[in-house]
């Protein structure tokens, strides 16, 4: 390794801690490959505030684009093809000339808003990181007379990830302490709900891992390229009503703000939604978090939830018909089936959690999902 290698590296550990020195490294590379244009992107849509963009010589109207209309989105789908058979450290390159060819893809949105402005066809980079729905990359660009990239130029450009994909881990550990109440996704973090917090946008501001899992190994919700929630077609209408009803802190049918809805994917897997305003969840109200306001409380229909009677009949004294019925909610039985259930008529169901709203002191269906769900128990295997 020669000296400019030796300060190119040294210079990305400086940048690690101190970010404004990030153009200045990625100019350096530039240089040091003969390239025209370069950017270095990290993006998570379950943690934005990790969200990571810098560039070299790209022109505003292109970086605009990539930033505001979610193309960062389109770019990490568009081109996770590039390592299907390599993986995280890898190089790939390819000519990106072809994607101007046809108007209704992706490829084209890509192409007129950010390849075209700039002027390069051919890319090669080095992929730092990599989900469902994050990614990691530098990527560097020639213009299209330009020759390719030859093998030396790609052995340095993995050699560099080593060292950028360290540099990304510290920039998400200092992100993570800088964030502003922490105290609050450290408990969210552990909770055995999956719980997806939204901003006034309804863009997805945080997701804990539990949830993070639930749309990973599902198609029942998904973000879209704005970073809103969506599902299939025939739910998500009633999916963006209660989310509305929830951010507005009101319901325009005079019901429940917020409110359950049950989700399926084609291979059967089911998802219990609860939509409520983010002040509704009265264990993290001294928590000052201006920048949530509705709170998505995801369960499995597939799981079957345990409750911790002993806790509920102490607490709440609520007695073994009470308990049956709470533990019956929480799994996702609708009052019609919890009646014929238990082979009682739906009168006395509706009684009966009258009654349990009353120990609990509880004002809807919603409340008491959420004052159940923090009474599960649930067991881990340790071998």
């Amino acid at each position: 390794m020669n000296d400019r290698e030796h300060e190119i590296i040294g210079s990305i550990y400086d940048a690690a801690i101190d970010v404004s020195l990030w153009p200045q490294v990625i100019e350096k590379i530039v240089k040091y490959t003969n390239s025209k244009t370069a950017i270095f992107t990290a993006l998570d849509q379950f943690s934005p505030s990790y969200d990571f963009l810098y560039s070299h010589n790209i022109p505003d109207e292109a970086l605009h684009a990539y930033r505001d209309e979610r193309i960062r989105v389109i770019d990490m789908q568009l081109h996770r093809v590039l390592w299907e058979n390599s993986g995280v450290g890898q190089v790939a390159s390819s000519d990106l000339s072809h994607y101007g060819e046809n108007p209704e893809s992706d490829e084209y949105i890509f192409y007129e808003r950010c390849l075209n402005p700039t002027g390069i066809s051919y890319i090669s980079a080095v992929l730092l990181d990599q989900g469902s729905h994050r990614w990691a990359v530098l990527g560097l660009h020639r213009a299209p007379e330009a020759p390719p990239y030859q093998q030396k130029e790609l052995d340095f450009l993995k050699y560099l990830g080593v060292h950028l994909r360290r540099a990304l881990q510290i920039h998400r550990q200092i992100s993570l302490v800088q964030q502003d109440n922490l105290g609050l996704y450290h408990l969210l973090d552990h909770l055995k709900t999956g719980i997806i917090l939204l901003d006034h946008n309804l863009r997805l501001n945080y997701c804990n891992p539990l949830a993070q899992r639930m749309m990973e190994q599902g198609s029942c919700l998904d973000l879209d390229l704005h970073n809103r929630l969506k599902t299939n077609i025939g739910d998500q209408s009633r999916l963006d009503q209660l989310l509305s009803s929830a951010l507005l802190g009101r319901s325009v049918t005079n019901t429940d703000v917020g409110g359950v809805l049950a989700l399926s994917d084609q291979k059967g897997r089911q998802l219990m939604l609860t939509v409520v305003p983010f002040s509704h969840l009265k264990n993290v109200q001294q928590q000052d978090v201006g920048q949530h306001h509705v709170a998505v409380l995801m369960t499995d229909k597939n799981q079957h939830y345990t409750l911790s009677k002993a806790y509920l009949q102490q607490s709440y004294q609520l007695s073994k018909r009470e308990f049956e019925l709470c533990e019956l909610l929480v799994n996702g039985y609708k009052l019609e089936e919890i009646a014929e259930h238990c082979g009682i008529t739906l009168s006395s169901v509706r009684t009966y959690f009258k009654n349990i709203y009353e120990k609990t002191s509880c004002t809807s269906q919603i409340e008491l999902m959420h004052l159940l769900m923090g009474c599960t128990i649930h067991f881990e295997h340790i071998g």
